[in-house]
């Protein structure tokens, strides 16, 4: 009842980008330390999760950060189901493109990354907000 779960290795092959980083930013930059997000991209551990859900998320530092996108799911998914209560765990990196953050998931990178694979961004960004109180679009 009280023993740690083990760690297991991912095998994400080369690496992918995580899908729905417009709907994912408060996470993305929640995860990073100040430093951290002057000093892009900065690497990070991050950890596969299912919760009886459709979708493998990503999350790093407890925050939700990606999903895994639809080209990759079957492999991780069956890796979760291997590992068992191991937590499934891999590298990353977040960068910056365009105007929000990204993740890139798998070995460092150092010549830039690629771009997100089609259907993987289907969520819409979250509504402004001050304070709470959602701001009007236009």
């Amino acid at each position: 009842m009280f023993t740690r779960r083990g760690q297991v290795t991912a095998d994400v092959g080369d690496g992918f980008v995580a899908g729905e980083a417009a709907a994912l930013q408060t996470g993305l930059s929640a995860a990073l330390t100040g430093a951290e997000r002057g000093s892009a991209p900065a690497p990070v551990a991050l950890t596969f999760e299912t919760e009886g859900g459709e979708h493998v998320v990503i999350v790093c530092r407890n925050h939700t950060v990606g999903f895994v996108p639809p080209s990759h799911e079957e492999s991780v998914r069956a890796q979760l189901d291997a590992a068992g209560r191991a937590h499934l765990q891999t590298t990353g990196q977040v960068y910056r493109d365009g105007d929000g953050w990204r993740l890139w998931v798998g070995p460092p990178r150092s010549d830039g990354f690629p771009a997100p694979e089609p259907g993987a961004d289907t969520l819409a960004p979250p509504q402004r907000r001050i304070f709470g109180l959602a701001l009007p679009d236009d």
